[in-house]
């Protein structure tokens, strides 16, 4: 009797708390609190001078959005001639590692304005899943000592949709 009576002091001491402490890991649970993946953000990196401002994965297309910042050299334009992207994971790439654009290169540009590259040949392995490739942004720029060809090297990363 004095054991019976000890374990239910000891549940009407404690299971208010043990009580709380289950409804607050319930509701950390369901906002995705112990879900790693959803604290990890797709950023894509790289390619100074450019900045890539959204990526758009499916399986039958990449399409990648470029803002421009300042130029090297102060030049004011650019002529972007390609885009080559090696070793991707979570993508699929069918002919070469060169990405086929709808648009045909060279593309112009100027600081400040932004550009979208549609690649035909890229598509992404399924929707949800992440992808990431790195690539080389090539582009030429016209100023008072030439014409100089630049790599812009960066990484570009995201998640798949349908």
């Amino acid at each position: 009797m004095a054991k019976g009576q000890s374990a239910l002091e000891y549940m009407m001491t404690y299971g208010w708390a043990i009580l709380i402490i289950v409804i607050v890991a319930v509701i950390l649970y369901s906002m995705g609190i112990f879900n790693p993946r959803a604290s990890v953000t797709a950023t894509s990196s790289g390619f100074a001078p450019f900045t890539v401002s959204s990526t758009v994965c499916t399986p039958t297309y990449l399409a990648v959005a470029f803002s421009v910042g300042p130029l090297p050299g102060g030049a004011t334009s650019a002529s972007v001639t390609g885009l080559t992207l090696s070793s991707p994971t979570g993508l699929t790439i069918t002919g070469t590692t060169s990405v086929t654009p709808k648009v045909t290169f060279p593309v112009t540009v100027t600081t400040g304005t932004s550009f979208v590259i549609n690649a035909t040949n890229v598509g992404c392995t399924g929707s949800g899943i992440a992808f990431s490739a790195p690539g080389n942004l090539s582009y030429s720029v016209s100023n008072s000592a030439g014409k100089a060809t630049y790599y812009a090297t960066g990484t570009l990363v995201g998640t798949g949709s349908s």
